[in-house]
């Protein structure tokens, strides 16, 4: 309430040493990254390249005959992204630093630049792990997951979309190379793929760089397109497809939602099992509001788009750092020019992903 004024202008006022914290939002993305030890330092190089193993020999029956048929085969594809930075600066004047100590400083602010620039570093960089790298205007910025997921043609009754891409210079679209895939389906997952992928079976080198994108609004889910009525099958159905086409390694590490989509498994869970029961894994790294999709952790995250959820499989990414740590601080240095200490915290690398182990989940058609 408003004091007297007698009182406000003739009384000291209490100050508290530091500052309230009102910036940090936790995130678990990157913590599963470092527990995985999917975070890598001291890269070297001018761009980031790695193989990735497309297709296999074939397989001959064996014949009548007893001969066989040698031939050479290429199996590997190299995919690259360039290396990209951020840098959060902040500088000190000389006579400020001389103000700025002893026992009428309410904040240290020298010895708390450091600290607050690797703060904000660290909240603006979680946000870059879902942008899309190759967007206009997004030259500098790191490969997010947007960077794989970008998709065609999807309709009313299609569970899943197209998915039509361009990743570390190779095409996410199915066949792109070569590859079979089984039609069995009456009712395609996609009537313009018009196979039975994800559903189904086939060649390995079909789909080996192809995201599966989700229709979550699709008519084909239940008896409505809410959310809310259908989002326990649509998980158990990416994991399956995950799994299935992606063996043993396939299966994803987290569901990350926005918070509206979250809140929606939430409601789902709640009409459906009267309790909601959190993950163990991500309880025991301290995100107890981690919830558990058939051993899947289900998350909210803050720079997660309000209706989008991301299938991430951490095992099959891997966050590269070209300094020691991931994020480097240099300085204070004095110059002498501005009479000023000079601070920088900053990151240089890129991440990469194999893109057959993730899927987006959203409302498409």
């Amino acid at each position: 309430m408003a004091e007297a004024l007698t009182v406000v202008n003739t009384t000291a006022r209490k100050y508290f040493a530091g500052a309230a914290d009102l910036t940090v939002r936790r995130r678990l993305f990157l913590r599963l990254l470092s527990e995985a030890g999917r975070i890598s330092f001291n890269e070297n190089g001018e761009s980031c390249y790695w193989n990735v193993e497309f297709s296999q020999p074939p397989v001959q029956s064996h014949g009548a005959s007893g001969e066989y048929s040698f031939d050479e085969h290429d199996l590997y594809r190299q995919l690259n992204v360039d290396v990209r930075g951020y840098v959060a600066t902040d500088k000190m004047d000389f006579k400020n630093t001389l103000m700025n100590k002893g026992n009428v400083a309410i904040i240290n602010r020298y010895k708390r630049i450091m600290p607050n620039l690797k703060k904000s570093l660290d909240d603006h960089f979680h946000g870059e792990l879902y942008i899309d790298g190759y967007a206009t205007g997004n030259g500098n910025r790191l490969h997010g997951l947007q960077s794989f997921l970008g998709y065609g043609t999807v309709a009313a009754g299609d569970i899943v979309a197209v998915p039509s891409d361009t990743y570390g210079t190779r095409s996410t679209a199915l066949a792109s190379e070569s590859g079979q895939w089984s039609t069995d389906l009456g009712t395609k997952p996609n009537s313009t793929i018009n196979t039975d992928w994800p559903d189904g079976k086939g060649d390995s080198d079909y789909d080996y760089l192809s995201p599966i994108i989700v229709n979550s609004s699709s008519t084909a889910w239940g008896a409505t397109t809410n959310w809310e009525d259908n989002c326990g099958k649509i998980l158990r159905r990416t994991t399956t497809w995950l799994t299935k086409n992606g063996g043993k390694d396939g299966r994803p590490t987290c569901y990350m939602m926005g918070n509206n989509k979250f809140n929606g498994f939430q409601d789902y869970h709640e009409a459906k099992f009267r309790n909601i029961i959190p993950h163990p894994e991500a309880r025991d790294l301290g995100f107890p509001d981690t919830l558990n999709q058939d051993g899947v952790m289900v998350k909210y995250e803050f720079d997660v788009p309000a209706t989008e959820v991301y299938a991430i499989n951490v095992h099959q990414m891997e966050l590269a750092s070209w300094d020691d740590v991931l994020f480097g601080t240099r300085g204070p240095y004095y110059d002498i020019k501005s009479d000023a200490y000079l601070f920088k915290a900053g990151f240089f690398g890129n991440a990469r992903y194999q893109p057959k182990y993730f899927a987006l989940i959203k409302d498409l058609a």
